[in-house]
């Protein structure tokens, strides 16, 4: 059995479509190059007429063969979002961006879902749908604003593959100038009061037979966390052995490090009093390149977090009955002391951060990171961390509550 193709002829260029038909050796001529099934010739003709009724419409004198075939496959109307917009993904995945991509795959889920379809046409993304689908976020609280911005940045790169503006050829139209996309809710400020702060670090964790459980794990975490800056989970789950040395901690910022031309790097001091914390989740695998041991029993970055913060939701209930605070909690408070507490501008906190400030400058300068230490030094005593006894960190797990006496 043979295929049978539709050849295109374009500007000396030639170009094959793929039909549904098929013929033996009966429906074929005898050089094999021509179909005389009188089916699928009656089918096929239909086929052309129907592209040449197409074709007519347009002017295609400077269209090449290969976009002559596209507008047969797809038309204006026919090409699929859903299909194009999952291998934009897809793209991204082999970017590195793996984090990022998620945000686009609940982006085009919510899209499909208010469609009603698993596919959706850019003939349908029209100004009226994509308004009434905006609209339809409107209770959400960042998805209103971030959605729509992920749906437009694949509309826009499928336009600059598909549309060649200089030659009139145009097969996905732009609804976005049209639209208007809404701000996302400010969100709830996470700092923890420094009263706060001192009873969190101040709990025993309970007794339990595993190494690492989860109490310890969250509260060692966020206490590494804290105390490095605000530093990330991801960026501490992924630290390399290289990157730890004399001390220091050199790493570059995962969540931003593929859109900052600095690449997001940043230098950052151990505090001598944590060394304890810190060492003890150091790797003992000489085979493996990652500097802590998080790896050995977490499959990925999400599940490390997850574990972190239930570790970190069972101390505040021991805490508190309604105190609530996850690890990026920390973040935020180690911010806030040091605006409040410690009297420091928002471009040093911006800096101790690792936020994109100052872009070029960080590229162009030998960055001195001593600031930002000395900062988190000021940050750490203001809370009194490094006074209050934290040889408690590596307490045994039998000591009191009583015997801390943090206030």
């Amino acid at each position: 059995m043979y295929v049978v193709y539709i050849r295109v002829t374009h500007n000396r260029q030639v170009k094959y479509i793929r039909t549904s038909w098929m013929v033996d050796d009966k429906g074929l001529s005898k050089d094999k190059q021509d179909v005389i099934d009188s089916f699928v010739s009656e089918q096929t003709s239909k086929v052309i007429a129907g592209y040449y009724s197409m074709l007519n419409r347009l002017d295609t004198r400077n269209w090449t063969a290969k976009e002559i075939v596209e507008f047969i496959q797809f038309g204006k109307d026919g090409i699929s979002f859903s299909k194009y917009a999952r291998k934009h993904i897809e793209k991204m995945i082999s970017r590195g961006q793996e984090r990022t991509s998620r945000d686009y795959k609940w982006a085009l889920y919510s899209l499909e879902k208010f469609a009603g379809e698993n596919e959706v046409m850019f003939s349908q993304l029209t100004y009226t749908f994509l308004s009434r689908w905006i609209d339809s976020l409107a209770r959400t609280s960042r998805s209103k604003k971030n959605y729509p911005i992920n749906i437009r940045q694949i509309h826009k790169a499928a336009m600059l593959e598909y549309n060649d503006e200089d030659r009139n050829i145009l097969l996905i139209q732009n609804p976005w100038p049209k639209i208007t996309i809404p701000k996302g809710d400010t969100p709830n400020k996470r700092a923890i009061a420094p009263s706060m702060l001192r009873k969190f670090f101040g709990i025993v964790p309970d007794f339990s037979r595993f190494t690492h459980p989860l109490q310890e794990l969250g509260q060692d975490v966020a206490l590494m966390s804290f105390c490095m800056c605000g530093i990330n989970s991801i960026d501490l789950f992924y630290a390399e052995k290289s990157q730890y040395h004399d001390g220091i901690l050199h790493y570059n910022r995962r969540k931003t490090c593929k859109s900052r031309s600095d690449n997001a790097y940043f230098e950052i001091r151990v505090p001598q009093f944590i060394i304890p914390t810190f060492e003890k989740y150091l790797s003992k695998d000489k085979e493996t390149p990652w500097l802590f041991d998080f790896h050995d029993r977490l499959s990925n970055e999400d599940s490390f977090n997850t574990n972190v913060n239930a570790g970190i939701s069972q101390i505040c209930k021991k805490v508190s009955p309604g105190f609530h605070a996850s690890l990026y909690s920390f973040r935020h408070s180690w911010a806030t002391v040091a605006q409040n507490g410690c009297g420091a501008s928002l471009s040093e906190i911006d800096f101790a951060l690792n936020h994109s400030t100052n872009k070029m400058a960080r590229v162009y300068t030998m960055i001195d990171y001593s600031p930002a230490w000395e900062l988190n030094d000021e940050v750490i005593d203001y809370i009194s961390l490094a006074t209050k006894n934290l040889d408690t960190l590596t307490r045994p797990k039998e000591l009191s509550r009583e015997c801390l006496n943090i206030t």
